[in-house]
């Protein structure tokens, strides 16, 4: 019966099938920046509260709150490959490689370029500023959305870049997953995969939640997520991996979960529910393998993106014509984001990542002098 629902083609057998590599994530990616800039584009065009009343309160709420989980669970189901195939030093290494450069490149070209060009504040008065100081602290995490005197007619001001909140969360995930590692859970799918479901299910005992919303000096500022939201969607996108020999690649199961995921979501107690559901169509989507016709095999300009997209939309909202109509606004987001994305990947990121191997070789080595240590003593 559950052959003949779902067929006997695995999540495993599929990845096999695309050499572990399906073009579907790459898009899935792309599609997911996209989307962050165009819910964007309502707040930083029309303010908050309109983005609050159109999407985040009515009927597309379900597919607003499906895509930073989705996003989430696409990390967590491709970084699990990750951290099988290495030690979790090097795994931390691996990722540390492909966060840090975009991250550091997109703060520091916000922070001395676009800030000087667009703050009201003098020169000497922007760099002295300790809200400048405190936003070159988003390189490594410490996140603070604000820059003196820049966006300040714009509500809220001085709102920088609103879609770096996800940072820490993100390292979360890399932290928690790493620490499941040493404790061997990914080396015992079934177990992980329990551990994760009873997660969800004391998170769901709280009764669910929607995004939270944050004031700082009395104005609306963010439509955030709480870790559940975030960590809960990474962590099934994990065990969807490791328990890939097992699980079907079913298009009935898609349907399904897909649907389950909009109509468990659009009700507060049921919201958390939806999260194995979401993990699932997410990775289903990405294992499809479709022709790489609009993308560059090992490209990824999907991070760049995502990370441009919010001050250049801000930008373009103040300074070009038409910049205040929403869908003008995603326009020059998407490609202003996109030759920044390119830039960023071809200068900066493909460059560092071409030293990976003599990273992990580093790290092999300094692995084997702490054993060595820690066996002496």
């Amino acid at each position: 019966m559950i052959r003949w629902l779902f067929g006997n083609e695995t999540i495993s057998d599929r990845l096999i099938r695309a050499e572990n590599r399906p073009s579907g994530f790459d898009y899935l990616r792309s599609f997911l920046s996209i989307s962050v800039i165009s819910v964007h584009s309502i707040s930083i065009c029309y303010g908050i509260d309109v983005a609050l009343e159109t999407l985040w309160r009515g009927p597309l709420h379900p597919m607003v709150k499906f895509i930073v989980p989705s996003f989430f669970a696409l990390s967590g189901f491709l970084v699990a490959g990750s951290l099988e195939r290495n030690t979790v030093l090097a795994f931390l290494t691996l990722r540390f490689l492909r966060i840090f450069p975009a991250l550091c490149v997109e703060v520091l070209i916000s922070a001395l370029l676009l800030g000087p060009f667009l703050t009201s504040l003098s020169l000497s008065d922007y760099f002295a500023n300790p809200e400048f100081w405190r936003y070159i602290g988003n390189i490594v995490g410490w996140v603070h959305l604000y820059l003196p005197g820049v966006f300040e007619n714009r509500p809220p001001p001085h709102y920088a870049n609103g879609s770096i909140w996800t940072v820490p969360f993100e390292l979360e995930c890399y932290a928690a997953i790493a620490a499941l590692g040493i404790a061997g859970l990914s080396k015992r799918p079934f177990l992980f995969a329990g551990v994760v479901l009873f997660s969800l299910l004391a998170f769901s005992a709280e009764g669910g939640t929607f995004p939270t919303i944050s004031r700082v000096r009395g104005e609306l500022i963010i439509v955030s997520f709480s870790r559940g939201d975030l960590i809960l969607p990474f962590m099934f996108g994990v065990a969807i991996y490791l328990v890939r020999n097992s699980l079907p690649f079913s298009l009935p199961l898609f349907v399904l979960s897909l649907t389950l995921s909009f109509v468990l979501v659009y009700f507060r107690p049921t919201s958390y529910l939806a999260t194995p559901f979401v993990a699932y169509s997410t990775a289903y989507i990405g294992l499809l393998n479709p022709r790489r016709t609009l993308l560059g095999r090992g490209a990824d300009y999907s991070y760049g993106i995502y990370l441009y997209g919010y001050p250049f939309q801000q930008a373009a909202c103040q300074l070009l014509p038409g910049g205040s109509f929403w869908l003008l606004n995603i326009v020059y987001g998407v490609v202003s984001s996109g030759v920044a994305a390119h830039l960023s990947w071809t200068l900066v990121e493909k460059r560092v990542l071409e030293w990976r191997s003599t990273a992990l070789f580093r790290v092999a080595k300094f692995r084997k002098w702490l054993c060595l240590l820690f066996r002496g003593l």
